[in-house]
């Protein structure tokens, strides 16, 4: 009679699940907790369980979520102590030895272990699952299909970490080691760009590279939590009692067809994993890499983390290059030094042994070479990174930020054609200067600007966001030879610009605003010696906006931003106006109106704003607004402290002027070449 081989071994399956009881047991229990809560919640909120649910989607959307964010990462965590549990025997010499003793082929003692750790990982799910689901059917709240999409998920999310925890297993000979390379076979997709787009930030100027998933699907928890959503649609119901309630209509898992794509990724780990523990050596248990022709894998792709992180950091650390980008030879020598420690302490590892320099300097020269090859090569910005500026027509929108070292900055949203074409020069003249302004050191004293551009293609797909960030150095010298940084100070105040950022709240196809009011603030009383507030009225208000959207058209805002702060505090006032607005949106009628105000920070050259406060009343000669240089004097003088500075205002006031009414001419360096206008100066 022919024997029969049995590819399982039911003692060996119901050993392990004895031996490590604790693990899944414990988190079992950790599991039942949640849907427990849950069930304390409804009685607590019912006097009484059986109640239909008025909308049982919600249930579901309840399940998709926790498929979708929270599966993912505790599979991740949980998958690795399974792994352990059934494979931890290969990482002992005398463990494996007597288990290849046992009368098990390899292949019965490989599903008979993958078999246990897959149960160990599906048992807390199912006491989890199965308590869940008794409390929604207790309430009415059971959808089939939603019930079994969650199901699906869940085992192929579960097949798919464990597969990949038993393939991590069979690389390696140690419990460390295979923690380690666990989570960098998870994560080395993400944090080799990451390594990457830094050096290139550290090379490109105001190119700040973030993270952008290129090979993210490589980094399946991250892929996972992000392209996993919860798409819903509702609509609005008239309950039992009387009130309108929102219930769902359908609920659907975005994307859910991953899942399955990493099922089908999980098994063909798997028969990586047989094949590797066909092959296996019993003699590699305790190896940090148990695989031979992964070594050198191993070694060189530490060398080259090593070169990418420890040669940025070794730079950080004690290179000075004078610019505000790094400079491609100290980053060269960084990167081959820290490469090369890199690949003697995997050598280390792999050899179990500190004699490991005898023989290796090839491998070593190779590391140095590679190191500087990639260093000048990213350095050498093959594809223009740096330089590039992108075609008027490419762009549909962009949203700005613009910060100076004085005063309020611009942050506004363009999609006008013409704005964009404006950002898009001051960009280009950047890019032009961009060997001046990249330095760290300039005569005279120097401020930094701060100017960060978002170009988008389709305002809808964030995915095509291009980013480029700039420190501009600022000072007098700058100001007048660099036409980059003129340009720039004439954008913080061109009209388009200034009516985005001052009206951005209260603007758009679908807004509909309507003017309530103002306040102005910190006037200062000549008399009392008090600041005052005050609340404006409508009709002051309106005389006030319409002052404030002809200084907008006349560029008189946002002049102050690139002042050095002698200058900015002699021409800035401290008081503040804010005007008040009840706001409608069009296509959310639902949510009613609400109210903002728009916040102003005025300065000499607001003309049309100063008069019309004074027309108003609002400031006159006993009531009046400060500059910050004006106010400080005044406070020192309450505290006995002499005020030495040069009033630039003391010519005026003889002939019955006050500040507000004047712009001071030294001012105008901000704009050079720009005639000040004789009026504004009497």
């Amino acid at each position: 009679m022919r024997s029969k081989t049995s590819y399982f071994n039911g003692t060996l399956f119901r050993k392990n699940l004895a031996r490590f009881w604790p693990l899944w047991g414990g988190a079992s229990l950790i599991g039942a907790l949640f849907p427990l809560a849950f069930l304390t919640i409804l009685i607590r909120e019912h006097s009484f369980l059986g109640e239909p649910m008025n909308d049982p989607l919600s249930i579901t959307a309840g399940y998709y979520s926790v498929v979708a964010w929270i599966i993912p990462i505790l599979s991740l965590l949980y998958a690795a102590l399974c792994a352990l549990a059934a494979w931890g025997w290969l990482y002992n010499p005398r463990s494996v030895g007597m288990y290849h003793s046992l009368p098990i082929t390899r292949k019965g003692l490989f599903l008979t272990d993958f078999l246990s750790g897959m149960a160990m990982m599906l048992i807390p799910y199912a006491v989890t699952g199965g308590l869940a689901i008794l409390v929604s059917a207790a309430v009415g709240g059971v959808e089939p299909v939603g019930l079994a999409v969650t199901i699906l998920a869940v085992a192929g999310q579960s097949f798919f970490y464990f597969a990949s925890a038993t393939a991590v297993v069979f690389i390696t000979g140690n419990p460390f080691a295979f923690a380690g390379f666990y989570f960098i076979f998870h994560f080395i997709a993400a944090g080799a760009e990451w390594m990457v787009t830094r050096l290139m930030t550290m090379f490109y100027f105001g190119v700040e590279r973030s993270y952008q998933g290129v090979a993210e699907f490589l980094s399946p928890t991250m892929y996972l939590t992000r392209k996993l959503n919860v798409d819903t649609t509702s609509r609005q119901i008239v309950n039992s009692e009387g009130w309108e309630e929102t219930v769902l209509e359908s609920v659907t898992l975005a994307n859910g067809w991953l899942i399955a794509v990493y099922a089908l990724a999980g098994a063909a780990l798997l028969a990586f994993a047989w094949g590797l523990y066909r092959r296996r050596r019993s003699e590699s248990a305790g190896d940090v890499v148990a695989v031979g022709w992964m070594k050198p894998v191993f070694r060189y792709g530490v060398a080259l983390c090593a070169a990418f992180t420890g040669g940025m950091a070794l730079y950080d650390l004690f290179c000075e290059s004078g610019r505000t980008t790094a400079a491609a030879l100290p980053m060269a020598v960084c990167m081959a030094v820290a490469g090369l420690i890199g690949y003697y302490i995997a050598s280390m590892l792999l050899a179990k042994s500190l004699r490991v320099f005898r023989g290796t300097w090839k491998g070593a020269l190779a590391t140095v070479l590679a190191s500087i090859v990639l260093c000048f090569g990213v350095a050498a910005d093959p594809f223009g990174m740096e330089r590039w500026t992108p075609q008027a027509e490419q762009v549909q929108q962009v949203r700005l930020w613009l910060r100076g070292w004085n005063g309020r900055g611009v942050t506004v949203v363009l999609e006008d054609p013409a704005a964009i074409r404006q950002v898009l020069e001051v960009h280009r003249a950047i890019v032009a200067e961009r060997e001046t302004l990249d330095r760290d050191r300039f005569e005279g004293e120097t401020h930094y600007a701060y100017f960060d551009l978002d170009y988008y293609e389709d305002p809808e797909d964030f995915s095509g966001r291009v980013n480029r960030s700039y420190n501009l150095p600022c000072n007098d010298i700058l100001m007048d030879k660099s036409e980059a940084l003129q340009k720039l100070a004439a954008l913080a105040s061109d009209p388009l610009i200034q009516e985005a950022n001052i009206f951005d709240q209260i603007s758009g196809e679908n807004v509909e605003t309507r003017l309530t009011g103002g306040y102005a603030s910190n006037l200062y009383n000549l008399e009392t010696k008090d600041r005052e507030q005050m609340d404006l009225t409508l009709e002051q208000a309106k005389a006030l906006e319409d002052a404030v959207r002809r200084d907008i058209q006349a560029g008189h805002f946002g002049r102050t931003l690139f002042m050095l702060d002698g200058r900015y505090e002699k021409a800035a006032y401290s008081g503040d106006l804010d005007l008040y607005y009840s706001v409608t949106y069009l296509d959310r009628p639902q949510t009613g109106s609400h109210s903002c105000s728009v916040s102003l920070s005025l300065s000499v050259y607001c003309t049309e704003t100063l008069k019309a406060l004074e027309d108003l009343g609002v400031v006159n000669e006993t009531r009046r607004l400060l500059t910050y240089a004006e106010r400080d004097a005044l406070e020192n003088e309450e505290k006995g402290i002499p005020y030495t500075y040069d009033d630039p205002y003391s010519g005026y006031y003889d002939e019955g002027f006050y500040p507000a009414d004047t712009v001071y001419p030294g001012d105008a360096y901000v704009y050079p070449g720009e005639e000040v206008d004789a009026a504004l100066l009497h």
